[in-house]
């Protein structure tokens, strides 16, 4: 049932600006697109670059059937947040669509934040912003960073966030204001469970879906599965990045390397296909400096599949998983592989696991469900339970 919002003083719908450096394709913009679809009262608009590196694959941006994408060069680096936006395009959005509310992916320290926030004041004064943050690591910045991070913490209207681990950050920073969970959702279309008829391999397939990157672990899975090698099972690597050299490595030192298939990073919405060629996934997540697992979106798409998932204790894992899964300390090579060999030797426990996480996909984390909730954000800061920032500008004006 789609949602209809009570009208405002004028016969308008409600106008927002959303500006995401990653919504370059409709299979990357899901959020926006169930969002356009489940809530006839919004006009949306969204502003992207035109071209970023995602998940290690070049994606260029195209346009979407349910609402304007504005696409903007990006300026100075590519670093999530260093770059910046050419202002041209977020400036005629800004005079053109006169939103209500503007939604914006950006951490608050970065770069791509504190210009929107400068830009917001001099083209659409007083406007609402909301921010959806990730970060669930608390750090501190030098200057300019730690300057534009007060101000945004001071300037923006609500926020939204993927876990409690993150929110708790956000309030360690000193974000006041209104903080929503909403996570991050899965197309229960696209991503959906193997036809009853599919053929099944004898030997069962391990699955691993992400960026190859020092804290996600693949030291510890590749120690774990030397310890179950007695066992039958293949080993399925959708994703690419510095380990992956160390992990074919570590595999060909025991000699697994010839049970491993690496298909490298591959386009977003080719990665389905890949789920449902595997029994099980594992996501062996360590927390490091750097990484501390925000939300882990694999594990979603997943449970989507119907594809029982093993993870860490990193982060938000055990908080996505919930009770769907199996759940194992970061960092330990011993319960990986006890938890990897109860797996590949218990079909009762592929076969509940799978069950339960789709039941659990579809009660949080569809994107239906997720618009639903982004949409009662929107409503509660338009309807003045969150008063809008008074803007530099505007201070100035008075």
């Amino acid at each position: 049932m789609k949602l209809v919002m009570s009208r405002r003083e004028s016969t308008d719908r409600i106008r927002v600006l959303r500006i995401a450096h990653a919504s370059l394709t409709p299979a990357l913009r899901e959020r926006e697109r169930a969002l356009a679809a489940e809530c006839p009262d919004i006009d949306l608009q969204v502003v992207t670059t035109k071209q970023w590196h995602e998940a290690g694959v070049d994606v260029k941006v195209t346009g979407d059937d349910l609402f304007p994408v504005i696409p903007a060069r990006s300026l100075l680096y590519r670093h999530i947040q260093l770059f910046a936006y050419n202002p041209l395009p977020l400036i005629t959005a800004l005079r053109n669509h006169r939103p209500h509310l503007i939604d914006l992916n950006h951490e608050p320290y970065s770069v791509a934040c504190a210009e929107v926030l400068a830009l917001r004041d001099w083209f659409a004064p007083q406007t609402p912003i909301i921010m959806q943050v990730a970060q669930n690591i608390m750090r501190s910045y030098p200057a300019p960073f730690n300057w534009l991070q007060k101000r945004a913490l001071r300037e923006v209207s609500a926020a939204y966030v993927c876990s409690e681990s993150t929110k708790h950050v956000l309030r360690e920073k000193g974000f006041v204001n209104p903080i929503t969970l909403i996570p991050f959702g899965v197309n229960t279309q696209a991503f959906t469970e193997k036809a009853n008829d599919s053929p099944r391999a004898n030997v069962l397939t391990i699955g691993f879906v992400g960026r190859m990157l020092p804290g996600k672990g693949l030291s510890i899975l590749a120690e774990a599965l030397a310890q179950i090698a007695d066992a039958e099972w293949k080993l399925l690597l959708v994703g690419d990045g510095p380990e992956r050299g160390r992990l074919a490595a570590a595999l060909a030192k025991n000699n697994l390397l010839a049970r491993a298939e690496f298909a490298g990073a591959v386009p977003y919405d080719h990665v389905a296909g890949f789920y449902r060629r595997m029994d099980f996934l594992v996501m062996p997540t360590r927390t490091t400096r750097t990484i501390r697992e925000q939300f882990g979106r694999v594990l979603v798409e997943a449970m989507a599949s119907g594809v029982p998932v093993i993870g860490t204790t990193c982060g938000a894992i055990p908080e996505v998983i919930g009770d769907a899964g199996l759940i194992v300390p970061e960092n330990n090579a011993d319960a990986l592989a006890n938890a990897l060999r109860r797996m590949l030797s218990d079909a009762a426990l592929r076969q509940r696991s799978a069950q339960l996480g789709r039941t659990r996909v579809e009660e949080y984390y569809a994107w239906d469900i997720v618009a639903r909730k982004t949409y009662q954000l929107f409503k509660q800061v338009l309807s003045g339970h969150v008063a809008p920032m008074v803007t530099r500008r505007a201070e100035v004006a008075a």
